[in-house]
């Protein structure tokens, strides 16, 4: 694994129908190294730290090899758009389904840890341009994964990624997508999510809630 591009922004205001706003999804390339600290990488913020950023959301990796598909879909070559649904990292090639929780990466001198899948809003369809593209990037379900950092340092275009750790228990970056957005409700997997210690509280929070709706009260 590879990275293609390192992408920063800093919050800009945009109208969308006749509302002002803020948002840091527009990403753009950046060919120097450029330093890691634990908020992320310097240079980039988050416009709403209500729903994005912090600790357990640093920094967001996803794969170019999603971005064929998208261009396939909306009939426009996305190839050279680095940073293109919003990404810090653009990766040659790293793959939700053999990507886990609390897997640690190094890059350079740095080193991440996996924590959750992405939790698109309605900004991604502003960025993409396209009306319901956020329902669409859902329903794709590889939706890229964030990572707190444990280890601050420099990285740049080029480097590459080296697994270091995985956890025993653990599950899939996939597999908790299609839990938190899958309408059929596994009960049971849910339970199982929420063992496992470096998923972020954000998606424990919401198992907890799904399984409560359920009758799942032991789990609060």
């Amino acid at each position: 694994m590879k990275i293609l591009s390192v992408n920063v922004s800093l919050p800009r205001k945009i109208i969308f129908k006749n509302k002002t706003v803020n948002t840091s999804i527009f990403k753009e390339p950046i060919d120097k190294a450029i330093k890691v600290e634990k908020l992320g990488l310097i240079g980039d913020k988050q416009a709403d730290l209500a729903v994005h950023g912090g600790i357990n959301k640093a920094i967001y990796l996803y794969s170019f090899n999603h971005y064929t598909y998208w261009s396939n879909v909306l009939g426009k070559d996305f190839s050279k758009d680095y940073g293109l649904v919003g990404e810090n990292l653009t990766i040659d090639d790293i793959n939700e389904e053999k990507s886990f929780i609390g897997d640690e990466i190094k890059i350079s001198d740095v080193v991440i840890k996996i924590t959750q899948p992405r939790i698109p809003c309605f900004k991604l369809s502003i960025k993409m341009n396209t009306k319901n593209f956020t329902q669409q990037f859902i329903d794709y379900g590889y939706l890229g994964m964030y990572a707190k950092v444990i280890k601050q340092g420099e990285i740049k275009k080029g480097d590459t990624l080296e697994l270091i750790h995985r956890e025993k228990k653990t599950m899939s970056v996939h597999e908790i997508s299609k839990l938190i957005f899958n309408k059929n409700d596994n009960v049971e997997k849910m339970k199982e999510a929420l063992e496992i210690k470096c998923l972020s509280d954000e998606i424990k929070d919401r198992f907890c809630k799904k399984l409560v709706k359920l009758g799942h009260y032991e789990t609060i």
